[in-house]
Parts: structure tokens; sequence; C-alpha cells
């Protein structure tokens, strides 16, 4: 079940605690030669193919954020636990600068039934190995969550990139002109990052109009299950515009590539 990620209650930690975790994230991305065998839970989000027993993982890590792994293993196999969009158990050692994957235990696939479910699974990871690379438990489990959908495709969708903006830190402004704050919105400029009136409009901006900026804020606080928005027209308008919007803000490359 989805849980609410936009008041999210604050879990005790003791300042050791805390002072271990820093400096784990902080020796894993820096001098990950210092730590020689991990393991950990992780979400594939990219696999290339580099021959039939070799390959490259793009890999976001429960506990240390996005990385790429080089892994041995027989593709003509077709193993699952390496497929995009399954979620995995690695474990890793790390002789350079560059992790290998020792072994991998399959923990749940999330293999597409259907081309509508490929096209939404492939939104989920593509914006992920475009955006994340930091640690980040909040978006671990929202993106979990979200990979466990199979229909209301339009809908989860459309949430997810509304939630994943939000914790990325590039959550537009809906309710003033971003310009000059008159609380007139007649648009939305990619460029300034959120609503603007008239006067402020720029050669980026969209049509946009305050139910949409309240629809966006209901889908940010309310839960899937809970199915806040049913309706088909406001849903494909916000997504359009928060898919332009994230591009813009992290470029428009491909979001996804097998």
């Amino acid at each position: 079940m989805e849980q609410d990620y936009y008041f999210p209650k604050p879990v005790p930690i003791t300042e050791v605690e805390q002072l271990k975790k820093v400096f784990h994230r902080f020796t894993f991305h820096y001098f990950p030669f210092i730590i020689s065998l991990m393991e950990t839970e992780g979400i594939v989000l990219k696999r290339k193919k580099l021959s039939n027993k070799l390959c490259y993982l793009s890999v976001f890590l429960d506990n240390s954020g996005k990385i790429d792994i080089l892994a041995k293993i027989d593709l003509r196999r077709f193993p699952l636990s390496i497929e995009p969009f399954s979620i995995s158990n690695f474990k890793l050692k790390f002789t350079g600068e560059k992790p290998e994957l020792v072994e991998v235990k399959l923990i749940k696939q999330n293999f597409p039934e259907t081309l509508n479910r490929y096209r939404y699974l492939s939104l989920i990871t593509g914006y992920m190995n475009r955006m994340v690379y930091a640690p980040n438990k909040k978006i671990y489990e929202l993106s979990k969550f979200y990979l466990s959908i199979k229909n209301t495709f339009l809908l989860a969708s459309t949430m997810f990139l509304v939630k994943l903006s939000y914790f990325e830190g590039i959550y537009p402004q809906l309710y003033k002109c971003t310009s000059c704050n008159f609380e007139s919105i007649s648009g939305f400029s990619l460029e300034k990052g959120g609503v603007v009136c008239k006067n402020c409009m720029d050669t980026t901006t969209v049509t946009w109009n305050s139910n949409l900026s309240s629809g966006s804020d209901i889908l940010l606080k309310r839960s899937f299950n809970s199915l806040p928005i049913r309706k088909k027209e406001m849903l494909k308008k916000i997504r359009e515009t928060f898919e332009k919007h994230i591009d813009y803000r992290i470029g428009n490359e491909q979001t996804f590539e097998r």
C-alpha cells in the first residue's frame, strides 16, 4: 500500500546510526574501492548487453542510490533478476572503481504483460535513470510501489511524475506568478519553472489554469488507491506539462533505452 509521502512521519534515529549512514554513503560514492563487499536491494533501471555472458546494469540501490554494475551472467537463460523493472537483492564486490556483481536473487519481477504496461514501466525507470543519483529512501519506496501498478496507467504515471518532482526539489510554483507573485494564472513557463501571469509569459509558456494547479496538489498529497482524479483530460494535461517541466530541468534525451 502506498504511504503518505507528502507528510512523512519522523523516524527516530540515534546520532551514531546517522553518522554511520553518512559515512557509508560518502565512501560508497567517493571511495568505492574502500568497500570490498556489499549486499543490498535494488531496482534494475536499464541493461546494456556486451556479450551473451556480460552486461552493464544501471541499478537504483536501496541504500546507495544509482550505480552502474558490471554483471557476468549468462543472458541466454533470460535471468529475470537483471531484467529492467525487476526488484532484486544484489551482492556486489569492489575491486576498483567499478562494482562487480557477485550474486543476484530476484525479489519481485515486474515483467510487462502488455505494451501499455511496458510503456508505463519504461516511463518510471527512464525518469529515475535520468533524475535520481543520490540515495533517497522515499524515492526508492515510491518507485517500488508504482512499478507494481498493473492498471490505471494514466493516473499512476501522472502521480508518479508529480511526486517525483516534489522529492527531487523541482516541484513547480502553481498558485502565484513565478516572476512577479501576481495571483493570476495565464500559463505555465517551462523556463521559469512554474505558472506565470499574462505580463510575464515567454516563448516556453504552455497552457495552464488554476484547476490544473489544484489537481496537481491533490495528486501530490493523496494516495493512488484513493483514485483522487478520474478526469482523463485533466490527467493528460498535468502529465504532459510535468514531463515537459522535468525534461526542461534535466534535458530532453530519451527516457528509456533497453
